[in-house]
């Protein structure tokens, strides 16, 4: 016979018992009051098992229940009796090192027996049946952003020996804290035994998730126009003016794009000296020429009124190396700019002079 959470029968003389005097006698049932406080409170820096369903029990409760030949896994009802309403939970132990009088609870248990540190808890061992389905609801939408929802429960669940119907447990994942309720559980309707079993998991919507809307077909047209200005034109209209003054730019970058080696060769011999002599084109400077081509002019160089220049607006791509030196009217260099320097005219000097025959 299994334990129930809501009949009082704990025996097993049905198949565990043993005989005396002819007659099967039922075994008899492990229940003890505790002094519950949180794993936080462990000496020994338990604090992983916060994420999981198993609690620290003393040293003689192991004594006692192997006296009492009990079923494994060992499975425990622990009850609030002091609640207004009686809270109920199922765990299973995870070591035997508490102090005498003392059991250690996972946080997740503590809020939902509704105890607090120091308060009574009663432990009763159960048998509970295997489970075969469990149906679990997240508490936030953040559980949606694990990518393998089942490889993490596969692993959070190895921590747990029990699921009770109506418990949020609390599972760690990425430095994580993620809040599980349990709303279903089979074949019993209230609690299950999950070690060693197959189980399978269904998934209730997250708490606060809202299932994205499907927009109408009908409404694709009105979707279509956008606000250009006071104007209201179709989206692809809107595009394609767009497009075409990308292209524009681009052309207008690729016309002004700066190209190296333009200028011509000289030699030093005179069969290019005409070539020489003629006057070398000034080189330009987009800087200086505005988008419209027109010749920039100081004052649009300089702002009205300013002692300081303005930003260089220059096309994408361009580079900007200063402006043209013009020397100031009457200077030297202004006499001097225009007038031919003759080269090579100096005559060659030796150290040794040659013999006359």
């Amino acid at each position: 016979m299994f334990a129930d959470d809501d009949g009082d029968n704990f025996g097993f003389g049905a198949t565990f018992g043993h005989r005396q005097g002819g007659l099967r006698m039922r075994q008899r049932q492990f229940s003890r009051y505790y002094s519950a406080y949180p794993v936080a409170a462990h000496p020994g820096n338990k604090a992983d098992a916060n994420y999981g369903g198993k609690i620290f029990m003393p040293a003689s409760a192991l004594e006692e229940l192997s006296r009492l030949e009990i079923v494994y896994p060992m499975l425990f009802k622990l009850e609030n009796d002091e609640a207004a309403t009686s809270k109920r939970t199922h765990c299973g132990v995870l070591e035997f090192t508490a102090e005498e009088g003392r059991v250690y609870l996972p946080q997740w248990m503590m809020e939902t027996l509704a105890l607090s540190p120091g308060a009574p808890v009663k432990v009763i061992n159960v048998a509970l049946l295997h489970g075969s389905l469990v149906k679990l609801q997240p508490q936030s939408t953040d559980f949606l952003d694990i990518s393998d929802h089942r490889a993490v429960l596969e692993n959070a669940l190895r921590r747990f020996s029990a699921l009770t119907v109506g418990d949020i447990v609390t599972i760690e994942y990425n430095n994580r804290e993620y809040r599980i309720a349990v709303l279903e559980t089979k074949p019993s309707p209230s609690a299950i035994n999950i070690v060693e079993t197959d189980l399978s998991v269904d998934f209730a919507a997250p708490l606060g998730y809202v299932e994205p809307s499907v927009r109408a077909p009908s409404g694709a047209s009105n979707n279509s126009m956008a606000v250009d200005g006071n104007n209201s034109r179709p989206s692809s209209s809107i595009a394609k003016d767009i497009r075409q003054k990308e292209e524009a730019a681009k052309s207008e970058i690729s016309s002004t794009r700066f190209a190296a080696f333009r200028g011509s060769g000289f030699r030093l011999s005179s069969s290019n000296k005409d070539k020489a002599d003629a006057p070398m084109p000034a080189p330009r400077s987009y800087a200086s020429i505005p988008d419209n081509d027109a010749p920039a002019t100081e004052t649009s160089r300089m702002g009205a009124g300013q002692d300081q220049p303005v930003p260089l607006d220059l096309p994408i791509g361009t580079l900007f190396f200063g402006y043209d030196f013009v020397p100031p009217p009457g200077s030297e260099l202004d006499d001097n700019i225009d007038k031919e320097v003759d080269k090579f005219k100096g005559k060659g000097q030796v150290l040794r002079q040659r013999r006359k025959r």
